[in-house]
């Protein structure tokens, strides 16, 4: 039987994690395709935005020292958005306009057609216009050589939107990491395709880690449910390897008879950088290394394999991908009630949390069973407890990994 070497302290597991990180190539991803990626050099504006004086209404173009209350003008032309205006507008005179439409030669000011007597071929003034009204400058936005976006940055909608305004149709940004996830155990079934037989679960966790390493912005997939046999484990983990540049499993990392991924994974030329963390729930857990490829054994039991995700392998993909943001947020919290460690080791809380005048409020969910999955769906962040203390008392500040960040808004 395999035993566990001396249990490693959260802090240094998450920093060898990161110290190990590297970040993935450059590539020129389609701007379509760069949500969630981070740039990997400054952006900077091609041309002014706008480009060209614009009216910012549906209205006349006019004069403003002409543009009395009461004042009726002649309209000598037309701008639609996307062509100008022929003629220019002199006195009396103005010029229908639409939204976005070029200020034509002349003109100062845009009146709404609100403040008008309507649409015609002449129309009266109703109120005022001062110059510059309803005109949005060249350049307003951003001027040509102007830094737009900083390297690093995240690119979300808004970027998106900004770096087509410049007429980016790729964007440098660090290239999305391969995933493949591989959960073990011939007691497993894949979901929807038939009833459980004694002894049997569903496949929660490979579908679960798939889905948390999307939201974190890589690309991942399922390899598929690998049996205990050693052959068929040695092949999937061969191939994941071969294919991936992070490779997580579930399960078959513990100490046990058939906990066959570390020995398979040493076998195969991983480099352990450490095995068991003394750390609740997820003690453990494997962490190496072949290549440019990392490799995370998370453990079997649902809970402690989705939370040992968010703590290590995210932060991980977040750093190949070149972001800043590589943790979840943190915050203080504290209990109504005292808190009992009794595990001898950091016990990551599953709480609910509660904006009061004191600052957050830390509930626990409940049982905190390691194979809980409904206690996730219940959770906003973990509570750090420990690891040396033998819990907190109430009203004692607490770090916490907020797990749903809108609750901070």
């Amino acid at each position: 039987m395999q035993l566990f070497e001396k249990l490693m302290e959260y802090p240094d597991a998450e920093r060898l994690v990161l110290d190990n990180t590297h970040r993935l190539p450059v590539e020129e991803t389609p701007l379509g395709e760069a949500l969630g990626l981070a740039l990997a050099e400054d952006l900077r504006a091609t041309v002014d935005s706008p480009p060209f004086d614009n009216s910012a209404v549906d209205g006349y173009a006019v004069r403003s020292a002409d543009a009395e209350a009461g004042r009726t003008f002649r309209v000598v032309d037309e701008a639609p958005a996307g062509r100008p205006a022929e003629k220019s507008v002199g006195e009396g005179e103005a010029i229908k306009i639409f939204t976005g439409g070029v200020i034509p030669e002349g003109a100062d000011a845009t009146v709404m057609v609100e403040n008008t007597s309507g649409w015609g071929e002449s129309f009266e003034l109703k109120k005022g216009a001062s110059p510059g009204q309803n005109i949005r400058e060249a350049g307003q936005d951003t001027q040509k050589g102007d830094t737009i976006l900083r390297a690093g940055t995240e690119i979300g909608a808004p970027e998106i939107a900004l770096a087509a305004t410049q007429g980016y149709g790729t964007l440098p940004v660090f290239r999305r990491p391969r995933v493949v996830v591989l959960s073990t155990g011939t007691e497993l079934v894949e979901p929807g395709t038939r009833d459980l037989a004694p002894g049997e679960i569903f496949d929660s966790n490979s579908y679960a880690i798939v889905a948390q390493a999307r939201e974190a912005g890589a690309g991942a997939r399922r390899l598929y449910a690998a049996s205990d046999d050693a052959g068929t484990l040695r092949a999937a983990i061969e191939e994941a390897l071969e294919t991936a540049d992070v490779v997580v499993t579930s399960g078959g990392v513990s100490v046990g008879e058939k906990d066959l991924v570390k020995s398979t994974l040493l076998d195969l030329g991983v480099e352990q950088v450490f095995w068991g963390v003394k750390f609740k729930p997820g003690k453990p857990l494997f962490y190496g290394k072949r290549d440019e490829t990392r490799f995370f054994g998370l453990p079997g039991n649902p809970v402690s394999a989705m939370v040992c995700f968010d703590l290590f392998v995210r932060p991980a993909l977040m750093g190949m991908m070149g972001r800043e943001d590589k943790g979840r947020p943190r915050v203080p919290v504290y209990f109504e009630e005292d808190v009992v460690n009794k595990f001898g080791r950091m016990h990551a809380m599953r709480v609910s949390l509660e904006r009061t005048e004191r600052g957050w409020l830390a509930r626990s969910v409940g049982a905190q069973g390691s194979g809980l999955v409904s206690s996730l769906t219940k959770a906003d962040a973990l509570a750090l407890i420990g690891p040396e203390s033998e819990g907190v008392s109430a009203g004692e500040p607490v770090e916490a990994i907020v797990l749903r960040e809108e609750k901070l808004l």
